[in-house]
């Protein structure tokens, strides 16, 4: 779990980056203060974008490869960004930076699952603290390592790191398999419409409760059903 907790960390400073370095940024690519705030704008749109299309595929797929591969793409994403010769190639580099920094968002998925039932909260919080301390620590680093090194090697050095969080990350995470056809858990407002285990989901939601039906059809399905 702190492997987690420092990628999800390591992943949502990338959106913060830019923030401290708008002065910087403008002067650089000749940009009037009225397009400062483009450039953490295009970010912030990226990463509702991924929030919308791209973390729903943590029920689909494997979140080994899911993680580990959008983990790769940030890497070059942000390697595109710290090497970017334009203004126009920067702000498109940091929209898929955004993009794909929504990672974090299914690496909380994996570590709910991953952990056995009774140590569940104590994993989510563990990696949720580190979506929160990347946050915090985001803006000052950027600023720190842009005083020392320009502003180009904050983009860098994170894409190094990303790069080496993703092959650790696909060393240490095992491979889910899913089972084609089942229905995926059930989250609050919404249930799958028709699959094999369509009688399970009548079963729950007519008002029955019988623990011993609905835990003997989720055993088959390989997903963790509760009751409302």
């Amino acid at each position: 779990m702190p492997l987690l907790a420092l990628a999800c960390g390591s992943s949502v400073a990338t959106v913060y980056f830019a923030q401290p370095l708008l002065v910087t940024l403008g002067e650089r690519f000749a940009l009037g203060s009225g397009l400062l705030g483009v450039i953490t704008a295009v970010t912030q749109l990226g990463y509702a974008a991924g929030l919308l299309t791209l973390v729903p595929l943590g029920d689909l797929l494997d979140r080994r490869r899911l993680v580990t591969c959008q983990l790769g793409l940030l890497a070059l994403a942000l390697l595109g960004a710290g090497l970017a010769p334009g203004a126009a190639a920067l702000l498109g580099a940091l929209a898929v930076v955004g993009l794909l920094a929504v990672v974090a968002q299914t690496m909380v998925a994996a570590a709910a699952a991953l952990a056995p039932p009774a140590r569940r909260g104590r994993a989510v919080g563990t990696v949720t603290g580190g979506i929160v301390t990347g946050i915090l620590l985001a803006r000052a680093a950027a600023g720190v390592l842009a005083d020392l090194a320009g502003w180009r090697a904050v983009y860098l050095a994170s894409a190094g790191v990303t790069a080496v969080l993703a092959l650790l990350l696909r060393r240490v995470l095992p491979r889910v398999r899913r089972q084609p056809g089942c229905a995926r858990r059930r989250t609050d407002g919404w249930w799958p419409r028709r699959s094999p285990c369509s009688p399970a989901i009548r079963c729950c939601g007519s008002g029955a409760r019988s623990p011993c039906w609905c835990s003997r059809r989720s055993a088959r399905c390989g997903v963790a059903w509760r009751s409302p």
